[in-house]
């Protein structure tokens, strides 16, 4: 569990100001202001079709910019995007990882060519803090930390001289914001990374929710990601689910076809206790993935089985429950490359129903197996608990 949380958030504390969104900067630059006319229609459109994940219209959209102008930085890393968000659908998923390397070198070296002309060109600076930290944030998905740790390096003097070009920007904030918010969060979570956090400015959490509030209320092109983290912050850290649920409604109101902000506000739904709201947007989910739905693959169609079974479990509706955390089940030993938090709960829950149909014999063989897992929300207390005292509903 802890080497998950690493791998998540480590990156924000290595990479804090990658954040910033790049694209933010377009009409605030010190060079080549005519692209603002030529590009900006084009980049909102593309953007609006990347969080759609409409991915082949919104790589046409960059593709014509890069040929168009091959040495600007937009379209490269626009294309680059729209791999970011194949690679968020199923972040195991490798296939993605050297093309979208070389196009964050691309980005790099255009931007240094432009850098070495005018050292403070706006663009430059962002788009290459950009192509730093998505690259940074690969490399540690990938759990390559010094290479990581290296990205997170080069890019923090470009941001120094990025905020003292430009103090006065809505869109700058989303990365203050998240900077205040880890820099605060993670060496409270993990101990082990306190030696490292002493390296970067002390953070405010308070404050860094505060900016990214003001940011997804005012920002242009950082709203979406403001709005995401802080449903990702109040879900995940703050444990806030309401608040959590209020920012998943409006993702998923603003970004129909998104299925990782349909699935959040499946999730939201769910640990704020509303599991028939759940359940309707579960059973929607795999009725998508059924369907042929490239946008919902199997680590959808396991989230929905499993959060399905709990509602079922919780109307004691006990064997079509026990249904869906077979199929969940299923979809775990073909998917995880070690046991997941999925894994070991649906194997619990499992348990506990063969316990409800008075079979404890099988319920302590589940049981067992979940204490041979990874430990995920208290799975290893109740799976012993359960043991010895078989689970009654």
């Amino acid at each position: 569990m802890k080497k998950n949380f690493l791998g998540k958030i480590l990156p924000c504390l290595l990479l804090l100001f990658w954040l910033s969104p790049v694209s933010a900067q377009i009409e605030r630059r010190t060079v080549a202001p005519e692209l603002v006319t030529v590009y900006s229609k084009q980049i909102d459109e593309g953007i609006e079709l990347i969080y759609n994940l409409e991915f082949d219209k919104a790589d046409k959209i960059f593709t014509e910019i890069v040929n168009k102008d091959a040495k600007s930085p937009v379209g490269h890393f626009f294309i680059g995007m729209t791999l970011w968000w194949r690679m968020m659908l199923d972040m195991d998923n490798t296939d993605y990882d050297d093309r979208f390397s070389d196009l964050m070198e691309k980005v790099i070296e255009v931007c240094d060519e432009r850098l070495e002309r005018n050292s403070q060109d706006v663009e430059a600076l962002f788009f290459k803090c950009g192509a730093l930290g998505f690259r940074g944030r690969l490399r540690a998905n990938r759990e390559s930390w010094l290479k990581a740790a290296s990205d997170g390096k080069d890019a923090l003097p470009l941001v120094n001289t990025l905020r003292k070009i430009d103090k006065e920007n809505y869109d700058v904030l989303f990365g203050l914001g998240l900077y205040n918010y880890y820099a605060e969060v993670i060496p409270e979570k993990i101990p082990a990374v306190k030696p490292l956090a002493l390296l970067f400015p002390k953070g405010d959490k308070k404050k860094g929710i505060a900016q990214l509030e003001m940011s997804a209320e005012k920002s242009r092109y950082a709203r979406t990601e403001s709005l995401y983290f802080l449903l990702q912050i109040y879900y995940s850290y703050e444990r806030d689910f309401l608040k959590a649920l209020q920012y998943a409604k409006q993702l998923r109101e603003k970004y129909p076809k998104n299925s990782v902000f349909y699935a959040y506000l499946g999730r939201a739904y769910a640990a704020s206790g509303f599991w028939k709201d759940a359940e309707t947007i579960y059973r929607d989910i795999l009725k998508k993935y059924q369907s042929g739905d490239k946008t919902y693959n199997e680590r959808f169609a396991r989230e929905a089985h499993f959060h399905i079974g709990v509602s079922l479990m919780n109307d004691k509706k006990i064997a079509e429950a026990h249904e869906h955390f077979k199929h969940a089940e299923e979809i775990c030993k073909k998917v995880d490359k070690e046991p997941s938090a999925y894994h070991a709960l649906t194997m619990l829950r499992i348990g506990m129903i063969y316990d409800l149909q008075g079979n404890h014999a099988t319920a302590v063989a589940h049981y067992k197996k979940v204490l041979q897992m990874k430990d995920y929300q208290n799975s290893h207390q109740l799976a012993k608990t359960y043991i010895d005292h078989p689970y009654a509903g």
